[in-house]
């Protein structure tokens, strides 16, 4: 059918910067983690691409991997050095988990992970969960109301390989893209089953009119799975 994908694809922005993580803000204003340009950018209705963030205390992040956006406009992202372009030194000594508030003010608020990867919300914005690739397991962190984050908890101890990014449906349950599959974790953190997938995932989205489908991007190729629950895109 014409209407399904490849038929359906077009070249939204290039060059990107070797963007990874790609989310929406509340205007549906995509915000990009560019890796080769180090920074994290707003596109505008008319193309524009301004920079939302590209150092902190005068330091160049390492190489910007994912975000989410609040209701707000608040935006958290995180700093792995993964797509550091070759060539180029690391100017922070950590990898760290950042938030732009409303006013465009940058805040760190996190450098205890080894590799700060995938990022989500929950559906009623109260956690934020985020996955730490080198060391196998999701972390979570209460949101408070100014979008600052509390002390983080362990979701989950272990992926049992890897994580990449995360997507989180409307009854809360998550996501997350792993050596061996997209793992799906309940609210409380207790396994529910894997979606296999024929290459290792890396990053996975809602979508669809009714965004009941799982959008899995992958080593060379773009999957889909039909699912029973909407989720977040």
């Amino acid at each position: 059918s014409s209407d399904l994908p490849p038929a359906t694809i077009t070249v939204f922005r290039t060059p990107t910067g070797r963007a990874n993580g790609l989310g929406l803000d509340p205007q549906g204003r995509l915000i990009a983690s560019e890796g080769d340009n180090r920074r994290v950018t707003r596109t505008a209705a008319d193309g524009t691409v301004m920079t939302v963030a590209d150092r902190w205390q005068g330091k160049r992040f390492n190489s910007p991997n994912d975000n989410i956006t609040r209701r707000d406009g608040t935006i958290y992202f995180t700093d792995p050095p993964y797509g550091l372009p070759p060539g180029q030194a690391r100017e922070l000594d950590f990898q760290g988990v950042f938030r732009v508030d409303p006013a465009g003010t940058l805040h760190l608020e996190s450098s205890v992970f080894n590799r700060p990867n995938g990022v989500a919300l929950s559906p009623d914005e109260t956690t934020l969960y985020i996955d730490d690739t080198a060391d196998a397991m999701v972390r979570k962190f209460p949101v408070q109301s100014d979008g600052s984050l509390g002390p983080p908890t362990i979701f989950v101890p272990s992926t049992g390989g890897g994580g990449d990014g995360i997507a989180v449906d409307d009854a809360g349950n998550v996501y997350v893209a792993t050596d061996s599959g997209v793992k799906v974790y309940r609210p409380n953190g207790a396994s529910w089953g894997t979606i296999v997938v024929p290459e290792v995932p890396s990053n996975c989205t809602f979508g669809g009119a009714d965004r009941k489908t799982l959008y899995i991007t992958a080593k060379t190729s773009l999957y889909r799975v039909a699912l029973q629950i909407p989720g977040l895109p």
